[in-house]
């Protein structure tokens, strides 16, 4: 089919210009029932065309013939309008590739569903016009309230919402956002209909003067009720009217489902027996005001079925006037919304128990997007750094970081989004300046589609001195703080590589405290320490910041002259061997202890000795010293 479908309207028109005059549209078009696309618009007003036309049909023919060439007609023009109004919107959603799965797949079904309803009315309408053409009024009626005004209307501001820019998430949500309070459009409609029927009503009487035009206006006002019962009936909504006093005039089958009572049982009762007595007051005072002021009012009740069960109601009401202005009626249309708010509770609680989690962490917690962005803190994170929430949204995690450490944490924060987890230890930079060392983890999650990294950051200043205390204890000898024996031999080891490599000299000395043992027994170990402590001292003072020096048990010490040669290592040993005996040391009643020492020197000749070779060489030279008269410095043979 090409070009445009355009309604026939010769063939939905009445033999006499009267009688069209005395038939009012079923209904009106109005811009509540615009999506914003101008071409789906125009099709929607061909429709409402087609169902004023059947309207008209069924009021108007009476000769049976007549009545069936002009029912087969509108079904002509509806399978051409089918077919160009369904082909134009299934085209548009291919092109913008709008709505999910499940949103589409419905519209496509109740695009099927309404070719199949035509196709078996039309069969049907041989046989029962006047029946078919009740249904089929209803049908399109049913059509323009849920259909148009709710998947097409979502469909369009999903299409108009991406036209804008929006991306294709924003725009269905955009969309669905619009369309959340489904229950308005629909009273809206349903008002329109009953304003249409007062309207339709009203100019029957008037133009009807014979008892034919009255009876034919009566048949009208039944089929516009009927259409609009057809509606009401089939609403997946519970729908109330009560009179102007509030008393109970009609429900529809789904209020009856969800609440449990029948038209009969509420008969001369008002709303008030649903009410459960959690429902504020203000809410009913508000409620109240608005209608009295003839407004309409949409809240939130907390209702109580038949069974005693409670539930949630999304509530619309509106009051209905005569031609007076006085409120005749109320119409309240309620959407059940307890799922909903059960799930929001159980969103509430999940929200409130994560929130208790985090800010009850023993470390500061923080979450972060792919640019390493503030998303989320704790209150401990706040109180570590000392900034404020505000100054952490113009912020990123690097910030916090300096040198090597910025460099390491971006290097594991990117792998958190590439392998899911990490974890790193670094200098956490305070507002103050003040440097803290944590250990910091890194997870990755997801939320709508979102990697984010969540991590805790661990205060390890405890751990660190802790290691550094064991580190210490491991490699120091307590009382001098010179290197222990293994510590020494771990270094000389490495000095030793050192040497062979680069073809350097190294000489060691073996350094042996004179008659340390009288000493101790005549002066007690306290005085004994002093002197270690003073040797010690004299050996930091006189060696270089290359030389080695390490306490290897008792009264003993060695000590590694890189790069020294023989005759080097013995003015070293000379000096040292002088500086001791001059040193003296504080007794009681100010007197003083003077000590010596005895000094092995060995040089390292050959090219396959280690260093337990070369102590050993300057050990047997110390002893040497010390069979010479001790307080000397004897040098190895052949260094």
């Amino acid at each position: 089919m090409t070009g445009q479908y355009k309604v026939n309207m010769g063939l939905l028109q009445s033999s006499t210009l009267e009688a069209e005059n005395a038939v009012a549209d079923v209904f009106i078009w109005d811009s509540q029932f615009e999506t914003g696309i101008a071409e789906i618009d125009r099709q929607h007003r061909q429709l409402v065309q087609l169902i004023n036309g059947l309207g008209r049909i069924l009021a108007l023919e009476t000769e049976a013939d007549a009545f069936v060439r002009s029912l087969r007609a509108v079904f002509d023009e509806l399978a051409d309008y089918v077919e160009y109004h369904f082909g134009f919107e299934e085209d548009l959603m291919g092109q913008f590739g709008c709505g999910d799965q499940k949103h589409e797949f419905a519209h496509r079904q109740a695009h099927a569903d309404f070719i199949r309803e035509i196709n078996e009315a039309r069969v049907e309408a041989n046989a029962h016009p006047a029946e078919v053409t009740g249904n089929m009024l209803a049908y399109l009626s049913k059509w323009l309230m849920t259909h148009i005004i709710g998947t097409d209307m979502r469909m369009a501001r999903e299409m108009l919402a991406m036209q804008s820019g929006l991306s294709e998430d924003e725009a269905r949500k955009q969309a669905g956002d619009f369309m959340g309070s489904s229950t308005e459009a629909l009273l809206y409609a349903m008002n329109r209909l009953y304003d249409g029927l007062a309207r339709r009503t009203q100019g029957l009487l008037e133009a009807k003067r014979s008892l034919d035009r009255e009876i034919g206006a009566r048949k009208e006002i039944e089929i516009q009720l009927r259409k609009l019962s057809r509606a009401v009936e089939y609403s997946p909504v519970s729908i109330i009217i009560t009179d102007a006093n509030g008393e109970f005039e009609y429900v529809n089958p789904r209020f009856t489902q969800l609440s449990g009572y029948t038209l009969d049982e509420l008969r001369g009762k008002t709303p008030r027996v649903l009410k459960s007595g959690n429902t504020p007051q203000e809410t009913y005072d508000s409620m109240w005001a608005a209608l009295s002021a003839g407004q309409e009012w949409h809240g939130e009740l907390h209702n109580r079925k038949k069974n005693g069960e409670p539930y949630w109601d999304y509530a619309a009401i509106s009051p209905v006037f005569d031609a007076a202005g006085t409120i005749i009626h109320y119409v309240s249309i309620q959407e059940n919304m307890t799922e909903r708010k059960l799930a929001d509770e159980m969103l509430h609680q999940q929200k409130q128990f994560s929130d208790d989690i985090i800010n009850s962490l023993p470390g500061i917690f923080y979450m972060l997007n792919p640019q390493g962005q503030f998303v989320r803190v704790n209150p401990q994170f706040l109180e570590v750094t000392g900034y404020t929430g505000n100054e952490l949204d113009r912020m990123t995690a690097l910030d916090f970081f300096e040198g090597e450490d910025k460099n390491l944490i971006a290097q594991r924060m990117q792998e958190v989004f590439v392998k899911g987890d990490s974890w790193a230890e670094a200098e956490f930079v305070t507002r103050s300046g003040q440097k803290i060392p944590y250990y910091f983890t890194g997870h990755r999650t997801s939320i709508n589609g979102q990697a984010y990294l969540v991590g805790l950051g661990t205060d390890i200043t405890e751990r660190r001195a802790l290691e550094q205390k064991l580190e210490r204890q491991a490699t120091t000898d307590a009382l001098t703080g010179l290197p222990n024996r293994h510590h020494f031999i771990e270094q000389a080891e490495q000095e030793l590589i050192r040497a062979r490599r680069y073809n350097k000299l190294l000489s060691a000395l073996m350094l042996d405290l004179d008659d340390f043992k009288a000493i101790n027994d005549g002066h007690g170990h306290q005085v004994g320490d002093s002197v270690l402590c003073k040797v010690g001292e004299v050996c930091r003072n006189r060696l270089r910041e290359v030389d080695i020096i390490g306490r290897m048990g008792g009264e003993e010490f060695a000590i590694l002259l890189p790069e020294t040669d023989v005759a080097h290592a013995l003015e070293v040993a000379e000096r040292l061997r002088q500086d001791i005996a001059a040193a003296v040391i504080p007794l009681e009643h100010g007197q003083v202890l003077s000590i010596s020492a005895s000094i092995g020197v060995a040089t390292l000749t050959a090219a396959d000795a280690d260093v337990d070779g070369l102590l050993n060489l300057a050990d047997k030279a110390m002893y040497e010293a010390k069979r010479g008269g001790r307080n000397k410095v004897c040098v190895a043979p052949g260094a």
